[in-house]
């Protein structure tokens, strides 16, 4: 069984490029391809998504994914057709740079 079974698209957002009228020059800005890795979606158990909104801090979806420190909290993820946000840092589990940890909220309009 292959450890990181979904391909996953990080995406990272640049702002529209001003048009030195008060506008922005048109189809500059959005959100773009920054890398696609192999990595494994998981859902929480119940009891982890109830503490998380109890704490509020709501998330639908764990991310794993190979040891990398270019990933960054204002990214976003793409997979099997939804997008979700970062809610929180990206977290090396177990200290090893081996495999890393992020919580992910699906985005309703992505």
């Amino acid at each position: 069984m292959n450890e990181f079974p979904h391909e996953v698209e990080f995406q990272s957002y640049t702002p529209p490029q001003p048009d030195g009228g008060g506008g922005y020059l048109p189809g500059t800005g959005g959100w773009t391809t920054f890398n696609k890795i192999d990595g494994f979606l998981d859902t929480p158990t119940s009891n982890e998504i109830y503490q998380a909104q109890q704490l509020q801090h709501p998330f639908d979806r764990y991310l794993y994914y190979p040891y990398r420190t270019d990933i960054k909290t204002d990214m976003r993820v793409t997979c099997e057709g939804d997008t979700y946000e970062l809610v929180g840092k990206p977290l090396d589990q177990g200290g090893q740079h081996e495999v890393m940890k992020v919580s992910l909220r699906l985005l309703a309009n992505g």
